[in-house]
C-alpha cells in the first residue's frame, strides 16, 4: 500500500467516525476499518490498491457529508427551501437516520455479500469488540 496515502487516508477515516458516529456505530466502524487496512497492508498489484483506495475515500466523503448534513439539521441550521429536506425528516424522534441504507426485501446478495453481511452482523451483535488475530 502506498504508505502516506494509505495512512493518511486510515488517520482521516478514524477522525470521522469519531466527529461523525455515534459510539456504538464508531466501535464497530473503528474495528471494521482497521481490520480491512491490515488485510489490504501488503497489496503490491496497483489496480487493486487504486480501488481499495477509492472505495475507502468515497466511504470517508459519504461520512463526513452526511455526519455535516445531521449536525447542521440537530443545530437548526437547515435551508428551509421546499427542495432542501427538513431537520425532523433527517432526524426524527429516537431515530438516527443517515448512515447506510434499506436494502429492498428481495434484493438478492452474492455468495460473498452474503459472508460478509454475516460477519457484519456478528461484530454488532457483540458491539463492535473484534478478536485480533495477528
Amino acid at each position: 500500500m502506498a504508505p502516506n496515502k494509505g495512512l493518511n487516508l486510515y488517520r482521516s477515516i478514524l477522525r470521522a467516525h469519531s466527529k461523525y458516529l455515534p459510539t456504538e456505530m464508531r466501535q464497530l466502524g473503528d474495528a471494521y476499518v482497521k481490520s480491512e487496512f491490515r488485510l489490504h497492508k501488503s497489496v503490491t498489484k496497483a489496480e487493486q490498491l487504486r480501488h481499495f483506495l477509492e472505495e475507502w475515500e468515497k466511504y470517508l466523503g459519504h461520512i463526513e457529508q452526511t455526519g455535516r448534513k445531521m449536525r447542521s439539521a440537530e443545530a437548526g441550521w437547515m435551508d428551509s427551501s421546499p427542495t432542501s429536506k427538513s431537520a425532523s425528516s433527517l432526524i426524527g424522534e429516537n431515530v438516527r437516520v443517515g448512515f447506510g441504507k434499506d436494502v429492498s426485501r428481495d434484493f438478492v446478495f452474492n455468495e460473498e455479500q452474503a459472508s460478509q453481511l454475516g460477519k457484519l452482523r456478528e461484530e454488532a451483535r457483540k458491539g463492535g469488540s473484534l478478536n485480533s488475530k495477528e
